[in-house]
């Protein structure tokens, strides 16, 4: 069994004919075909079954196409690295960033990304907070930016910021900082309690014994902005979305008590970062460090310590607490 023959079965699972997987290999289709009856002799089974419309893998086809990805996915990346120490980072990175933060951080990152890096192929995946920590934890991403580190199992995270959390509504002769009681009162649209910033917001609530008036609930950012934007409602919000969604409305800081998040960068603890995933990873800190500097996302920086203190949010697993 070689390499080549793996790469060659691949090629044909995935182009679902032999022609197809010829051209796509650059190889004469009687020679691949041979090499597919070589090594389904060595093996002594078939992999492959003709139908009318192409090929089909057989069962055992199928679990050694599964294996043959892993196998060769693994070398491409060995080679992506061993390239990579010559100072050029190479190969696929996978990022996660919340929704609300896409507007602010998506544009700079691929622009960023290509002029410092151009031989890293870029995935950034925007969604739901929640869904972000879930591909997080499940090693879908090579890393990524979140607000919920602490609730995320299995992940080694380095807060960066805490950010505010700001009362968000029709304009009025008072703008400065609203109470926590005050804003409560008012008539709110809401995220759902799936949702961190839910979470948080009626946590911060429930301690300082504030009963929150939601009178709507929206899933997405544009959604809420709409209701507010309307005069309907107002919502409590951080502070990327402001800047892009909730315009002309006024923003005003939360106090008595103030209610932050605390951001990180975390990463699965089972998927250690490639040399390619660490320069993304770095480029991506300073970015938000720009951020909140520049005040386009409103937070106070968190000084960045020694490796021990940079994995303080590292979570351990249930067999080992």
């Amino acid at each position: 069994m070689t390499l080549k023959q793996l790469r060659y079965l691949i090629a044909i699972a995935e182009a679902g004919s032999f022609s197809a997987a010829a051209r796509r290999a650059f190889i004469a289709q009687p020679a691949l075909s041979r090499q597919i009856g070589l090594l389904e002799s060595e093996l002594e089974i078939q992999l492959l079954e003709r139908q009318h419309d192409g090929v089909a893998l057989t069962d055992a086809g199928r679990r050694l196409y599964e294996v043959a990805r892993s196998v060769v996915q693994k070398l491409d990346s060995v080679k992506d690295e061993l390239a990579s120490t010559r100072g050029d980072p190479k190969g696929h990175v996978a990022i996660s960033i919340p929704a609300t933060a896409s507007a602010l951080l998506l544009p700079q990152i691929i622009a960023r990304a290509a002029e410092k890096f151009p031989s890293i192929n870029l995935t950034v995946w925007d969604g739901l907070t929640r869904e972000g920590g879930q591909a997080i934890e499940l090693g879908k991403v090579d890393f990524g930016v979140v607000p919920n580190a602490e609730e995320l199992e299995h992940v080694a995270a380095e807060p960066v910021f805490t950010e505010d959390l700001y009362w968000v509504g029709q304009a009025s002769e008072s703008e400065g900082p609203i109470s926590l009681a005050e804003a409560g009162a008012t008539r709110l649209v809401m995220a759902p309690r799936t949702l961190h910033l839910r979470r948080r917001i009626e946590q911060a609530a429930m301690e300082a014994g504030v009963v929150l008036n939601v009178v709507y609930e929206q899933q997405s950012a544009p959604g809420i902005a709409s209701l507010v934007r309307g005069g309907l409602a107002a919502t409590i919000s951080n502070w990327p979305p402001l800047e892009g969604h909730f315009e002309p409305t006024a923003a005003r800081l939360i106090v008595e008590p103030r209610i932050t998040r605390t951001v990180s960068i975390a990463h699965s603890v089972h998927k250690p970062l490639s040399f390619a995933a660490s320069c993304m990873r770095e480029l991506v800190h300073g970015l938000l460090l720009e951020a909140v500097r520049e005040g386009r996302w409103r937070g106070s920086l968190i000084e960045r310590g020694s490796e021990e203190e940079s994995q303080a949010l590292e979570q351990a697993s249930p067999a080992s607490t």
